[in-house]
């Protein structure tokens, strides 16, 4: 089971994983692999590694090769090159295009992640020109019935959010250029604006990134625009680099001016509500003499 072109590290090796039913560190110890290279974070290889790792990855890489009879080009080709900002969290790195793994299901294929998927800049497959959802793990667990309607979904989304063609060619652009890819050199100069605002964006905080990516580059930006504005902020609850959380503090006064209130009316005063409770003592008076002289 060899990796597949463009295929991911993480999306290979969980492959190899599930067709032998043993877990990372189960496969790298029956391979020779020191078993505690599985709990690292190998998207990036070599380069998102600690020197002390570097011998043990080039073992890795080697052993590798020789299990599925490969060259050790193919193995290094699924890690990606770029800084580790641009890189999805560890455990978020299940982004897939639904037709691209509905199409698979049909022709018999595997269902993988590719490189470029895993890129917190990446919202859309550049092949069928639709946002990425998540269908879940590689392998099947969803019917082919629930993969047709992830791809209803995933086009009615592309119809809310109206990608513009020159956010959309910037994305490419930039997708191509962390991926280290050549045919990046045949797109525009890279928009560093651009690349600032989406390559290390923060939307995976976000329930639904995809979404929330989707709007960014269409017509419907505001929403987007919102939430970054309340991510950038030093908020107690954002997590931190480092771990943990930053410690509880006032909110800046600066964050308020991103949510529109609505003027206040000039009657509303401490006095009108006394006003109003004696009105109503009084008319619950009247009420009850009614009733007495009526008697």
């Amino acid at each position: 089971m060899r990796p597949l072109a463009d295929e991911c590290f993480d999306s290979w090796i969980d492959r190899v994983g599930r067709a032998h039913d043993v877990t990372r560190s189960v496969l790298f110890r029956h391979l020779g692999i020191e078993p505690a290279l599985a709990g690292q974070d190998l998207g990036r290889g070599r380069r998102g590694l600690d020197t002390t790792w570097h011998q043990a990855f080039d073992g890795l890489v080697e052993r590798l090769a020789w299990a599925v009879q490969c060259e050790k080009e193919r193995i290094s080709a699924t890690f990606l090159a770029c800084e580790a900002s641009a890189l999805l969290p560890r455990g978020l790195r299940h982004y897939a295009c639904a037709r691209c793994w509905y199409e698979a299901r049909r022709a018999g294929k595997p269902e993988f992640i590719r490189r470029e998927w895993i890129l917190r800049a990446s919202w859309r497959c550049r092949e069928h020109g639709l946002p990425g959802k998540v269908p879940g793990e590689p392998g099947g667990r969803l019917s082919l019935a629930q993969l047709a309607r992830l791809v209803v979904l995933a086009e009615r989304s592309l119809a809310v959010a109206r990608p513009s063609q020159k956010t959309i060619r910037r994305n490419s652009a930039i997708l191509a250029q962390l991926v280290r890819q050549s045919e990046w050199q045949r797109h525009r100069a890279i928009d560093h604006a651009y690349r600032d605002r989406i390559a290390a964006n923060v939307f995976h905080f976000s329930a639904d990134r995809i979404a929330m990516l989707a709007l960014a580059h269409g017509r419907r930006g505001a929403a987007p625009r919102r939430f970054e504005t309340l991510i950038s902020q030093a908020l107690p609850e954002r997590p931190t680099p480092g771990g943990g959380s930053l410690a509880d503090q006032k909110p800046p006064y600066r964050l308020q001016a991103a949510f529109r209130t609505k003027p206040r009316s000039h009657w509303i005063a401490p006095e009108l509500l006394s006003l109003l409770c004696a009105y109503g003592a009084l008319r619950a008076r009247q009420g009850r003499e009614a009733v007495l002289q009526a008697a």
